[in-house]
């Protein structure tokens, strides 16, 4: 048997081979598959809003989210050496049990505000979605028109659920220095030398971001010769705020790295800064002000103290701060122009091994089209698709 593999030609367009299935089974396959992941970062969301860290304990059939997925997540681990190595809860639900947390009972409380429609017409919309579903999964013949149907429902069910996703994932407005808000007025001054504290809300103001900006620290400078430089420096390991300072875990949906765009001063020594964001209802954040805020204090305070022993002591690793090797290079660019090319990609987490629901990775900024779109879900180790320039 021969397989034919599809190939992008000169003009980067992808040639297909005739005998492959037709278009419309990969576009189903392409809205099934953001369709289904958009709704698990959404049940996500709501659940962990409304149960905090008794989000895990929802009811699936058969048990709840905790038991029910850890027994998959053991039987994958038979297979670990086939794709990536995934152990988030969430990718573990299919969408039918998807359905049935939303449309439950119990549960349809918290989601029926996100839904422009009664619960009965959303039912029998997922369900129309679902029954496409199952016929790709176990590869039963589409008709064209069954793509059109998914497309249709899936905007119409998920109108209310992507403006939740857009607002909750694109949090750019700064908070106004003159605002009375309880938690703003606590958390404004929050800050050292080390780490500024920026907060922002969205346009409704439900959702807060709270960003932590650390001040990267040359340790160790080593002139290589006139065009390059090697250097330790310290490294803030976002994820252990999480795994250390249970108030922000518990409290928070998600935290999310920003890149570090590689940087030096006038002596040659690392000027960058290292971002990361946690973001917050605003209900819960207020609800739970003084525990918060005592917990950022906390990680403050560990930052600072584990800096200083590093600048001490390159060779000690802390809780939140450790040591990373970085470099810088002359490079010529447009025109033959040179400058300095800064190396810090040691500082990036490595996807494959972080297990928290909470962190989220990088998250990309959406004013439209999140389900559409998106080239990579939260908890998920590489992309998806390519970014749609659009222009």
């Amino acid at each position: 048997m021969e397989w034919k593999k599809a190939k992008v030609n000169d003009s980067h367009l992808v040639d297909v081979p005739e005998r492959w299935l037709h278009l419309y089974y990969y576009e189903a396959l392409n809205v099934l598959f953001r369709f289904e992941n958009s709704l698990r970062v959404f049940v996500y969301t709501v659940l962990k809003d409304k149960l905090k860290d008794k989000w895990q304990e929802t009811a699936v059939t058969g048990g709840c989210i905790k038991s029910e997925t850890k027994k998959r997540i053991k039987q994958s681990e038979e297979y670990g050496y086939l794709g990536h190595d995934i152990t988030c809860p969430m990718l573990f639900l299919n969408s039918g049990e998807l359905i049935e947390i939303i449309v439950s009972d119990a549960y349809w409380k918290y989601f029926a505000k996100y839904f422009k429609a009664s619960k009965s017409i959303v039912i029998t919309k997922l369900q129309e979605i679902g029954t496409v579903r199952n016929s790709l999964a176990h590869f039963r013949p589409l008709k064209e028109g069954d793509v059109e149907l998914i497309k249709q429902n899936t905007k119409h069910v998920l109108l209310g659920v992507e403006k939740a996703l857009i607002q909750i994932t694109s949090i750019n407005t700064l908070v106004p220095t003159n605002s009375e808000e309880p938690w703003y007025l606590k958390l404004k001054s929050l800050g050292s030398e080390n780490i500024y504290i920026s907060l922002f809300h969205c346009e409704d103001e439900d959702w807060v971001r709270v960003n932590f900006s650390y001040k990267i620290p040359t340790l160790e400078k080593r002139k290589s010769s006139e065009e390059s430089y090697s250097y330790k420096v310290g490294n803030l390991r976002t994820v252990e705020v999480l795994r250390n300072f249970s108030e922000i875990k518990n409290n928070c949906i998600y935290l999310s790295d920003s890149y570090v765009s590689g940087r030096l001063n006038a002596e040659y020594d690392i000027a960058s800064r290292k971002e990361f964001n946690v973001v917050f209802s605003k209900q819960t954040l207020n609800s739970n002000l003084n525990d918060i805020e005592e917990s950022i204090r906390n990680v403050i305070t560990r930052v600072d103290e584990e800096t200083e022993l590093l600048k001490m002591d390159n060779l000690a690793r802390g809780v939140l701060i450790e040591s990373k090797h970085g470099s810088a290079r002359i490079q010529t660019g447009y025109n033959s122009n040179r400058f300095w090319s800064v190396n810090l990609d040691s500082l990036k987490p490595d996807p494959e091994k972080l297990s928290d629901v909470e962190y989220w990775g990088y998250v990309g900024n959406f004013e439209t089209d999140f389900v559409s779109a998106t080239d990579q879900y939260p908890w998920m180790p590489s992309s998806i698709s390519g970014i749609e320039v659009p222009f």
